[in-house]
């Protein structure tokens, strides 16, 4: 049976640290869009994303590339939720945890997209590259088996 492995999970369970877009804000100033919310280094500052939403007076009043932000994390906590059940009760399909993957990196590269389009220079999109090498260290030989021709039965 094709599951994830637990350093599958421990990287997955990483990306919630790793920022889906940096941006360069001047000197010394730096923030990063988390999927969890906002981190800010001038002055030191993190805004959890409901905060975020209540500053902003709502979801409805911000741009389309920032209102797939979370769902984005619902993406990334589906794919964390759906590999650790693989090791712990042993019951995953990976095309699922893979799928909630990609669907997680598009979302963060939609808001990188959107902070380029409103004229933010000097972003990375982190998130984006740290999901796509997840998603191919550990789940790219998994899924390569099931394209695999069937071997035939040895006598």
């Amino acid at each position: 049976m094709i599951r994830s492995s637990r350093a599958a999970v421990a990287a997955l369970l990483t990306l919630a640290v790793v920022p889906w877009v940096i941006q360069f804000n001047g000197s010394g100033d730096l923030t990063a869009v988390m999927s969890w919310g906002l981190l800010n280094t001038d002055p030191w500052h993190a805004l959890p994303l409901p905060s975020y939403f209540g500053e902003t007076q709502g979801l409805e009043t911000l741009p389309w590339s920032l209102q797939v932000w979370p769902l984005g994390f619902g993406f990334y906590c589906g794919a964390l939720l759906s590999a650790a059940s693989g090791v712990v009760f042993e019951r995953e399909d990976v095309r699922v945890t893979v799928g909630l993957l990609a669907l997680s990196a598009i979302t963060s590269v939609i808001v990188w997209w959107g902070l380029l389009g409103r004229g933010a220079a000097g972003t990375i999109p982190v998130g984006a590259i740290a999901m796509a090498m997840v998603g191919w260290w550990f789940y790219y030989p998994l899924l390569d088996s099931f394209g695999a021709p069937p071997t035939s039965p040895q006598k």
